[in-house]
């Protein structure tokens, strides 16, 4: 079988990509192919690249309306992982016989032989969130955040071409044009999420769940894995015993939400998941992964300054996610928006920018975790909901947080530039 691997990045992560080819390839140089797939635009004429990286316009089949209306309504991480499909099918129709997606931000650590076995006679292999079955449960990542943004981490996917997978691709693709959103009022989960149907719609005889501990380690289940050293190996085991005695090689270990430039500094530092705990084993495999970096920061740093391409508009103010997904709402309401990105007279910028909503400071960064004052902020929201609740009484004051839930999309905000 001829044999794939890629990832899909902004060029701003091209070097990220390069680390994990260099970790692939010390234990799969010559059976895997590999490949960046770059999804925003980048300028070959300015900087030397490596003839693995693939600028997906170049190559893509959507059309000029999809791609323009794709690059504009979706965030960078929803727009790089709503191609995904369209990558697949891509390799498929360029001879390969099986293809693996890694998510840029993986370090391979040990042959990922078990899944090539897989792929041999399963047409899709997954991988879940969290393997162990946890009567009490103690993880940092709540549950419930699993059930909203999926069973399966697409940080990992590998596809046997058949025409099976090839359906499910086209399946997969289809929905994602629209609903690749991070959106949980919705049940929208970027691709991830759709990945919840797959054992309905292929069952056992062609799907593949690899519940490997080694495999697709990452924070969301650093509570249920532990990592030790046997005989030279990094192994994995469940760290509490409210599972069975089980012992895995690490394959592959997700730095999702590591601060990478720290990382090159040699500092570990997280962005993600609130609370997560300090777990002093996983040392052994992030001392690996932070001098891969540090041996890489030229590579590294030869990409990252460059901008993500479809962040502003063509004047260079900032697209906010507010901004995206109110051009959605009008979309779907079915207003012919031609060219978002323009900045011309008559354009959805120049009504945006007529209600005041042009601001180029980066509020998609502001959280709960990193507003000011945040208890304060809380406090006085509460006063007023008081004060509306003596002011409108019991019955309609219920009625009231029910019609919260239908303004809790920007989508739904579009009366506030749409005077129709």
């Amino acid at each position: 079988m001829k044999k794939c691997s890629f990832t899909i990045v902004a060029k701003n992560y091209i070097g990220l990509g390069l680390i994990l080819e260099q970790s692939l390839q010390k234990f799969h140089k010559s059976d895997i192919d590999f490949y960046i797939f770059v999804a925003d635009e980048i300028d070959a004429s300015q900087i030397t690249i490596p003839e693995n990286v693939i600028s997906v316009k170049k190559i893509s089949d959507y059309t000029d309306a999809e791609w323009t209306d794709m690059t504009f309504k979706y965030d960078l991480t929803e727009f790089c992982t709503s191609i995904k499909p369209f990558c697949f099918q891509y390799i498929f129709s360029k001879g390969y016989d099986s293809a693996l997606y890694f998510d840029p931000d993986i370090c391979i650590f040990s042959p990922i032989t078990e899944i090539l076995e897989k792929l041999e006679t399963y047409d899709v292999v997954l991988t879940p969130q969290v393997s162990g079955i946890h009567i009490n449960y103690t993880g940092e990542h709540p549950e419930w955040a699993m059930n909203v943004n999926g069973i399966f981490n697409l940080g990992f996917c590998g596809m046997r071409k058949t025409p099976i997978s090839q359906k499910i691709l086209s399946w997969w693709r289809e929905r994602l044009k629209n609903e690749c959103f991070v959106d949980r009022s919705v049940g929208d989960f970027t691709d991830q999420k759709w990945m919840d149907w797959l054992p309905a719609l292929l069952g056992n005889e062609h799907l593949y769940v690899i519940k490997n501990l080694g495999m697709n380690m990452a924070p969301w289940n650093y509570f249920e894995r532990e990592l030790f050293l046997k005989d030279g190996n990094i192994m994995v085991r469940f760290r509490t015993n409210d599972n069975e005695t089980k012992e895995d090689q690490l394959v592959f270990l997700h730095f999702a939400g590591y601060d990478y430039g720290k990382m090159k500094q040699g500092i570990i530092s997280r962005k993600r998941i609130e609370n997560l705990g300090e777990y002093e084993d996983l040392k052994i495999a992030t001392d690996i992964y932070m001098n891969l970096i540090i041996k890489n920061a030229e590579k590294f740093d030869k990409f990252l300054p460059m901008k993500y391409t479809y962040a502003t508009y063509d004047n260079g103010d900032n697209i906010s996610s507010f901004h995206r997904r109110l051009y959605h709402g009008l979309t779907l309401s079915g207003k012919n928006i031609t060219n978002p990105f323009s900045s011309k007279e008559g354009t959805f910028y120049n009504t945006i920018k007529k209600y005041n909503m042009i601001n180029n400071e980066n509020i998609d960064k502001l959280t709960q975790r990193n507003i000011d004052n945040i208890g304060k902020k809380r406090k006085m929201i509460g006063i007023m909901f008081k004060c509306l609740y003596r002011f409108v009484g019991y019955k309609r004051y219920v009625l009231f947080v029910k019609s919260l839930y239908n303004y809790c999309r920007p989508e739904l905000h579009t009366f506030l530039i749409d005077k129709k």
